[in-house]
């Protein structure tokens, strides 16, 4: 029997970025607004185009769930922002957010 090792390092590294990347939204968003989002959305985009041309599928795999929570972080820091002006998040006082009232 032979054991296959993508599964656990697929589900490792998908709760990995995740958890990387909720930690990258909030300090970078808290520190430089909403300035990162695009370069994370073109960094995303590059590591997850380079999982096409990866020679193993382990490394395409691994590439591809980097890449796009990546993307997907470039998404939050905007998301991030309508949060914060909700009071859902922390506001860096020395960036103001203009708080809005929530949807009632």
């Amino acid at each position: 029997m032979m054991l296959q090792w993508a599964g656990p390092v697929f589900a490792l590294t998908t709760v990995a970025t995740i958890a990387v990347g909720h930690h990258l939204v909030r300090k970078l968003n808290y520190h430089f607004g909403t300035r990162p989002a695009i370069p994370l959305f073109v960094l995303g985009a590059g590591i997850f185009a380079g999982s096409f041309f990866s020679d193993t599928d382990m490394v395409s795999g691994v590439l591809g769930i980097v890449g796009l929570t990546t993307i997907v972080d470039g998404v939050e820091i905007l998301k991030q922002e309508k949060r914060i002006a909700k009071g859902h998040a922390p506001m860096n006082p020395n960036r103001p957010v203009s708080r809005i009232s929530p949807v009632k």
